[in-house]
């Protein structure tokens, strides 16, 4: 492209070759014309606004969410010409830099909509957005770079068991006992009268004034059956041609268990010792969530899922050793790896022994599960096998 100063050039030794007024007239605005159509391009696009918004920023696996972007032109002179390239996660979307050029009039907005489907579990940073402007005249290029302030979550691929048969082997829900091991706060069950070992926190005000005498309140008796996810995502113990294949089977195969369980009423925790997508690997601790119910709670283990990823760490018997001592002996352990170990199963043979039920899943090549020592064995290599459990 020939370059505007040339243009000057060029009038200039005209106009003083021929001393004509008509000349002289082009030699000048050659020159205030760029200038002027310069100021103009920085003044319109420093007026130039860019709103990101990310709705939903959670979604489910196969769901969809849309990245809105309005280009807010707040001068009173229009931009002719602005492209927009917005640059998108490769694992969910087929192009990930999407360009386009628009005029933007005067106190007015462009709104631009993409979709974006959640084809991969994970944490995803979308854009950046990037406005680019150039000016003919005075070959001035002007660019601007907007950062959207979400992360897209996309949680795990939950798939449904249909078969109950995990349901047999496991004392999922809550279990009468005769002996009290806890006392349920949820679940009242009427007063009786105060004695001197009670604390106060039970006494119930209500019911004590009404009969003018204090009572205390009485909870049924429960044992809770809860259970624990154990997710090993050491990255010494995947084999290389499989790797990212069986990550995501194990991972898929946590949130199927989580979600069946958290549905039969049950508190369910997560502990792993995976990476994490926003955190470095060297500061990251073991991940815990907690036994809690409800879908809330299950929101909340599907997110450190969603986010979860190999790294290397220490063997995967010490992290079930150091975390399986914080919770009582009739918990449930749901522990997962890609294959079972001498190692591995004498430990949990041990934990059995102690009182706990335990279940072992491993990522192997189907060839049938079984029972040993007390341990439930499944042996997942597909994702319609987790239906079958």
């Amino acid at each position: 492209m020939i370059r505007w100063f040339t243009f000057v050039l060029l009038f200039g030794i005209l106009a003083l070759f021929f001393r004509n007024q008509f000349l002289y007239a082009l030699f000048y605005l050659s020159i205030i014309l760029p200038a002027l159509s310069r100021w103009l391009l920085r003044f319109t696009f420093n007026k130039i606004e860019a709103k990101i918004h990310t709705s939903p920023k959670n979604i489910f696996y196969r769901e969809s969410s849309s990245l809105v972007i309005e280009i807010l032109n707040r001068s009173s002179i229009p931009l002719y010409w602005l492209e927009v390239m917005v640059y998108l996660p490769q694992k969910l979307v087929f192009q990930d830099k999407i360009g386009a050029v628009y005029r933007i009039p005067p106190k007015e907005s462009v709104f631009l909509n993409y979709e974006i489907k959640g084809i991969k579990r994970g944490c995803f940073e979308l854009g950046p957005v990037i406005l680019h402007s150039f000016d003919i005249l005075s070959g001035e290029e002007l660019k601007n770079e907007f950062k959207p302030p979400e992360r897209l979550i996309v949680y795990p691929k939950i798939v449904p068991i249909t078969s109950g048969r995990l349901h047999s082997y496991q004392p999922i829900g809550e279990l009468r006992a005769e002996e009290v091991a806890f006392e349920d706060p949820s679940r009242f069950s009427g007063t009786r009268e105060y004695t001197n070992t009670d604390p106060l926190k039970r006494i119930h005000w209500k019911v004590s004034a009404h009969t003018g005498r204090l009572q205390v309140k009485v909870y049924e008796p429960t044992i809770g059956a809860q259970s624990v996810i154990f997710l090993n995502l050491r990255y010494q113990d995947y084999q290389a041609f499989d790797r990212d294949y069986k990550m995501e089977l194990a991972v898929t195969l946590s949130s199927s268990l989580a979600a069946f369980l958290i549905g039969k009423k049950q508190a369910v925790g997560l502990i792993t010792n995976g990476g994490d997508m926003l955190v470095s690997e060297e500061n990251i601790p073991i991940q815990k969530v907690y036994p809690k119910q409800g879908e809330e709670h299950l929101i909340r283990i599907l997110e450190v899922l969603a986010r979860c990823t190999l790294r290397r760490t220490e063997q995967f018997i010490n992290t079930i050793y150091s975390e399986s001592q914080l919770f009582p002996r009739w918990i449930n352990l749901l522990v997962i790896t890609p294959r079972e170990t001498r190692e591995i199963m004498e430990f949990l043979i041990g934990i059995r022994h102690r009182g706990s039920n335990v279940t072992l899943f491993t990522l192997n090549t189907y060839k049938g599960n079984r029972k040993e020592e007390g341990i439930h064995i499944y042996e997942i290599s597909s994702e319609d096998e987790i239906k079958t459990l």
